[in-house]
């Protein structure tokens, strides 16, 4: 059993929960630092504090800020550059930039879902005393883009209290806060945010704390030894991610100081398509001998126009098959407009079509609200003939989870249209959100068997004009580079597979949203994948507003080896009329593997009439 706390000085004291909450004690009064949980009370019982008269919080995440109730006598000190994120969280969950679209991280969907109020703001440098300690604040950005340090200078010691900088000696909680975009958006900025957070560890090594003490994590009395090694993790980490990867396409100047490096792929040139080939923004169209057309993808109006104008110089006929190779929203944003336009058939693959026909069922990156209507859906292996063309389409789990791959046959020529998966550079996992696992038979390690398999001529990016193709010796130092970043990055989480610390949706609500009348029973699934080469146990329970006086019980599952599981629950909604047309924020509480984790994940409610 885990000791539920510990003492670190005279007065200085750690309780460990889901979160590390600080305790600094002077006799029955306290001040905490992230506190958060019901078991909290228990230490404080035992300590015999009788009054929190401070509550400081490192940075905003749902997941070390909630579940302690703070009384209104309670001074509370948060960064002063997520104050909104404490006091008005609503500014968040109502503003649909936050919800569609979603190219940036920051801030996180790991958000409070009531408002904390709070009475102080903290900035760099600011001091105070709280006796029998004084107190000194540094702003650490890099988990969150306002998170803080607090150094508690008590009992001739000083202690960092790091937030979720660093986790233990090379280690972190996870990866996915870190998505950060540098010379775009954050969609492109996987690892992003390290140099900030290595910047932010260095300023405090550089006031020689006694010991650090994180949000997540353990206690670590040797402070020089841990960040030295989280430094040199994250740099072989990231080095091993821009090895191989596609962006060096799209932004070569991003990477620039890492041209040369042994053990990176060099950049193929491309090939041109065949000439019965058509690209026009994100859309790959093919012409059959008698003038039909096949078309992928119809991100933006203007491909419509372009195809009209085809039609209309006589180039096509008519388009007759229409294929969707993923969700985002620059391939799917125009498809309503695109089947009112040419009513033909559209097919995907079974893993798309969940997202593109429901997707507000979904939080995604790039998600867009555009629905999709969807005649064939395709599993693995399903072939069929267009034309002089055969057809085979696959789950190609390659830039997105949620992503399709479509063989075509015909010609002289093997084309596989790879979506967004591939440049001549590499693999497009520059996102974390994407859901790009590592292991064997998952992610793009199925994707590189696949195209091994498939041997095609021309391999094609919806971006990219020219087609290429790989070696078999470029092949192999993706698939080998995938399994080198398989091990270190298991090694950067206190987890025993990569993939709990990248895979920011291992833990979902299906749907994610959904629009409930008053007075009726909905259904809210929290879906669970299973990294782990064990069967894994999973308790959940969602957390409904206190005002409904309604309180759901936990339950769970036991999750097989490397696989899906999910719990189910039945959530009854009020007839409060004074609910109607709110959008209510449901977080839910996870325990995995006797490991709680908090309120984890959240599902939205929009509340109807009927």
């Amino acid at each position: 059993m885990q000791t539920r706390f510990s003492q670190l000085s005279h007065h200085l004291y750690v309780h460990y929960g889901h979160v590390n909450t600080g305790i600094l004690r002077d006799g029955d009064r306290a001040l905490l630092i992230d506190p958060s949980g019901t078991s909290l009370h228990t230490t404080l019982a035992e300590l015999e504090i009788a009054n929190v008269e401070q509550v400081l919080f490192t940075h905003h995440h749902r997941d070390s800020a909630v579940g302690f109730p703070i009384s209104d006598n309670v001074r509370v000190g948060v960064p002063a550059k997520e104050t909104a994120w404490f006091s008005e969280p609503e500014i968040f969950w109502n503003d649909p930039q936050y919800r569609w679209h979603l190219y940036n991280y920051h801030p996180h969907n790991l958000m409070l879902t009531d408002a904390i109020s709070v009475t102080d703001t903290y900035t760099e440098g600011v001091q105070f005393e709280w006796d029998p300690a004084s107190l000194t604040v540094l702003e650490t950005p890099g988990h969150t883009d306002g998170s803080v340090t607090y150094l508690i200078d008590v009992d001739g010691e000083r202690f960092a209290f790091t937030g979720d900088l660093i986790y233990d000696e090379g280690q972190l909680w996870e990866l996915y806060s870190l998505q950060k975009g540098q010379q775009t958006s954050d969609y492109h900025g996987f690892l992003g945010a390290h140099d900030e957070l290595s910047e932010s560890l260095e300023k405090v090594r550089h006031v020689s704390p006694t010991a650090l003490i994180p949000t997540h994590g353990v206690v670590m009395d040797n402070p020089d030894r841990a960040i030295d090694a989280l430094l040199q993790q994250l740099a072989h980490c990231y080095d091993r991610y821009v090895a191989i990867s596609a962006l060096r396409h799209y932004f070569p100047k991003l990477f620039a100081e890492f041209e040369g490096h042994a053990g990176h792929m060099l950049i193929r040139e491309g090939k041109p398509p065949p000439e019965f080939l058509r690209h026009f923004g994100t859309t790959w169209m093919i012409i059959s001998e008698n003038d039909e057309a096949f078309v992928m993808d119809c991100g933006s109006p203007n491909v419509i126009k372009q195809i009209q104008r085809l039609q209309a110089d006589g180039e096509i006929s008519e388009i007759t098959q229409f294929w969707v190779t993923h969700y985002h929203d620059d391939h799917v944003d125009a498809i309503p407009e695109f089947q009112e336009t040419f009513p033909c058939e559209t097919i995907t693959d079974s893993v798309v079509e969940r997202v593109i026909t429901n997707p507000i069922g979904f939080r995604l990156p790039c998600i867009s609200p555009s629905v999709t209507r969807v005649d064939r859906i395709t599993r693995d292996g399903d072939s069929w003939q267009w034309n002089e063309f055969t057809m085979t389409a696959y789950h190609f789990p390659g830039q997105t989870y949620y992503h399709g791959g479509l063989l075509v046959e015909g010609r002289g020529v093997r084309m596989f249209f790879a979506g967004d998966s591939f440049t001549m550079a590499g693999i497009d996992d520059y996102c974390s959100g994407n859901r790009n696992l590592l292991g064997k038979d998952v992610g793009y390690e199925k994707c590189l068997r696949r195209i091994q398999q498939l041997k095609p001529t021309h391999i094609f990016n919806c971006h990219v004009d020219p087609a290429f193709d790989f070696t078999d010796a470029e092949m192999q130092c993706m698939l080998d580079t995938l399994a080198e970043r398989e091990e270190c990055y298991t090694e950067l989480f206190p987890w025993d597979h990569a993939n709990y610390g990248m895979d920011e949706h291992w833990v979902r609500c299906y749907p994610y949203e959904q629009e409930i009348a008053l007075g009726e029973t909905t259904q809210l699934r929290v879906e669970i994948t299973n990294h782990s080469s064990e069967p894994r146990t999973a308790v959940a329970q969602p957390i409904l507003p206190s005002a409904w006086n309604i309180e759901l019980p936990s339950a769970e599952t036991t999750i097989p080896a490397r696989s899906e599981g999910h719990i189910d629950f039945s959530v009854p909604i009020p007839k409060h009329r004074d609910a109607l047309g709110k959008r209510v924020v449901v977080p839910v509480d996870i325990i995995y593997d006797e490991r709680p984790l908090g309120q984890f994940r959240e599902a939205i409610f929009v509340l109807t009439g009927g």
